[in-house]
């Protein structure tokens, strides 16, 4: 059932049920009037029937010495008449018995069993069509007690309650279609914002993840749509990312299958011409070389891959240690492959103990000296610097080398980026040195920062916990 039907069959019920019981109340209550008013009408007319009877029956029985049946017949017929319309009554002994009765069907016997001398009682009889009013009260004739009896008329008081019902009827049925009616409108006018906000829904669900809710009021559905809106931001943002790295997927995909096909199809070529063709010595050297040199770069790209699965992990521990004997053990192994290059390496320690992960940060100082390495020419200089800067102490490499475009830098950490791709394979490389070394960093709660100026060289620096920093503390033993 739709929201708008519901509001309204609910109201409407209400409304209805609160009517019909206000109905039965107020239709109650005027009949319990307009009895009132009768009884209070008939027992003054009763009590001036009851005061002329008694003289005259006092005055009969005076003059006879006894009252007879007959004469209590003739004095009911005399009072009868004197009311404003000819009314039935009898009269009954002090036992109950009826002595005499003008008009109207009377019991033998009083049957008015709550009846007593002091009391007037009355009740509501049915005689045939008719609705009577059945009085009955007391009268003393000399020392004895007698009862007198009267009937009134009291169909109009049922006629009046059955006119009050079918009015109520009607009333309560126009007012039922009404609210209906009205309900429909107001639900539908309240549910607008909740329907505009159900299509968005449905066309973010198709895809348009740009689209927004319009808040148009300040209630619970306006910030409903607020809150749908943020949710809509937050999907839209997953989505992009998810999409992002989907791309990245098959870059990643595509760049490793052609890294693959490309030495591979190179060894396939060399290794097929040494087995079917007598070749010269220098000529199978040449092939045998060119063998040699894409199977390492082979072996280079699958170690590269293994790194970045180990890296996905995330399970490594900081350890503490200081900053002079990590950096120098990274000099001591790259010093021999500068000096083979014929570059100088240039070194500024600040002595600090620091958090991190031994093996990682030696693995991405190296890397970022030899990308370094890679990207100058001889006689040139690297330079190694370490220093706190504030809570972090920061390892950065400078070169003098040829620079990266500032078009390219924002993907320079992407796996198999290479900005020069030639310069890359003839020296092995497999375009996810930094990637690698992104990760590495981002473990030690930083990443890689890049400033590049073509022709002049490139700055890259990352940043370590200080082990005096217990925020960034993961505990570990000190090397």
């Amino acid at each position: 059932m739709r929201f708008t039907l519901k509001i309204c069959l609910c109201t409407v019920l209400i409304v209805a049920i609160l009517f019909a019981v206000a109905g039965q109340i107020l239709i109650a209550q005027s009949f319990d009037a307009a009895l009132s008013y009768r009884v209070q009408a008939a027992q003054a007319e009763y009590s001036a029937m009851a005061s002329s009877m008694e003289a005259e029956l006092y005055g009969l029985r005076l003059y006879y010495n006894s009252v007879s049946p007959a004469m209590f017949s003739e004095v009911l017929a005399r009072a009868a008449v004197t009311q404003s319309h000819e009314t039935p009554c009898a009269i009954y002994d002090t036992d109950g018995r009826l002595i005499a009765s003008s008009g109207g069907n009377y019991d033998d016997t009083l049957s008015f069993s709550e009846l007593n001398p002091r009391r007037f009682v009355y009740r509501l009889i049915k005689d045939g069509d008719q609705t009577l009013l059945d009085t009955a009260g007391a009268i003393t004739i000399g020392n004895a007690n007698y009862y007198l009896c009267v009937r009134y008329d009291a169909s109009d008081l049922l006629t009046m309650r059955s006119d009050q019902i079918s009015a109520i009827t009607l009333l309560h049925c126009i007012t039922v279609a009404v609210s209906i009616l009205c309900m429909l409108i107001i639900s539908f006018i309240a549910s607008r914002s909740m329907r505009s906000l159900m299509r968005y829904a449905k066309r973010i669900g198709k895809g348009n993840y740009n689209e927004r809710a319009k808040v148009s009021s300040l209630d619970e559905i306006g910030d409903l749509a607020v809150s749908f809106n943020n949710m809509a931001n937050a999907i839209e943002q997953k989505v992009s990312a998810l999409e992002g790295y989907a791309k990245q997927q098959k870059d990643f995909v595509a760049n490793f299958s052609h890294e693959l096909k490309t030495p591979m199809t190179s060894i396939i070529g060399y290794a097929d011409m040494l087995r079917s063709a007598q070749m010269e010595e220098e000529d199978a050297f040449t092939a045998a070389n060119f063998i040699f040199s894409e199977g390492k770069r082979l072996e280079a790209l699958s170690l590269k891959l293994m790194d970045l699965v180990v890296l996905d992990k995330d399970e490594f521990t900081l350890m503490r240690g200081y900053s002079r004997k990590v950096l120098g053990h990274v000099t001591a192994v790259v010093v021999p492959m500068l000096e083979k290059a014929q570059l100088e390496l240039v070194c500024s320690f600040e002595q600090q103990l620091i958090m991190y992960e031994k093996d990682l940060v030696l693995t991405l100082v190296t890397n970022l000296i030899d990308n370094a390495r890679k990207a100058s020419s001889a006689g040139g200089h690297i330079y190694l610097t370490g220093k706190k800067q504030q809570n972090r102490y920061r390892i950065s490499v400078r070169d003098e080398g040829i620079g990266i475009p500032a078009e390219e830098l924002a993907r320079i950490t992407e796996a198999f980026f290479m900005v020069d791709k030639s310069r890359a394979r003839a020296q092995h490389g497999a375009g996810l040195g930094l990637a690698i070394g992104n990760r590495i960093a981002k473990l030690h709660g930083s990443e890689l920062h890049f400033e590049s100026e073509v022709g002049k060289g490139t700055l890259v620096w990352f940043d370590v916990p200080l082990a005096g920093d217990e925020r960034q503390r993961k505990g570990g033993s000190e090397a």
